[in-house]
């Protein structure tokens, strides 16, 4: 009789690695959601923090009336270049984003942008509205 070779998967080593891995598994995600409690300090310092508003907006439109942060009162060219320039040389990582009116020409939308490049942002954010919002009153 001659011996015949049997392709047979020995399926308890298997099983064991899975129970054990379920056993560490029990036991550690309780650990994970133990409260990690943080250093107190009695007067914490700040790193170059920059004021609640990260993003300064840019927006104008018919009149042409140059508005900043939607502050109320228009602002002329030679007031917003100087703005411009201080808040980059204060916060020079600060995120500009321009709101202009769509019916306003490039032009006028292209000479601001050469404001705000000149005061030292290498990029502008443009912003648009959503096709499906309403309208305001």
């Amino acid at each position: 009789m001659r011996s015949s070779l049997r392709a047979e998967v020995n399926v308890t080593p298997l099983v064991d690695v899975c129970l054990v891995l379920l056993i560490i598994m029990m036991v550690v995600t309780p650990l994970m959601h133990a409260p990690v409690e943080l250093p107190k300090a009695s007067e914490p310092e700040t790193w170059g923090a920059e004021p609640a508003r990260s993003k300064v907006t840019v927006s104008f439109g018919p009149p042409v009336a140059i508005r900043v942060d939607d502050d109320p009162s228009p602002m002329g060219e030679e007031a917003l270049e100087t703005l411009l320039k201080a808040i980059h040389a204060q916060y020079p990582r600060r995120e500009i984003s321009l709101r202009a009116d769509r019916r306003l020409a490039y032009g006028e939308v292209k000479r601001v942008l050469r404001f705000v490049q000149a005061a030292g942002f290498p990029a502008v954010g443009l912003v648009a509205e959503r096709l499906d919002a309403k309208p305001g009153p």
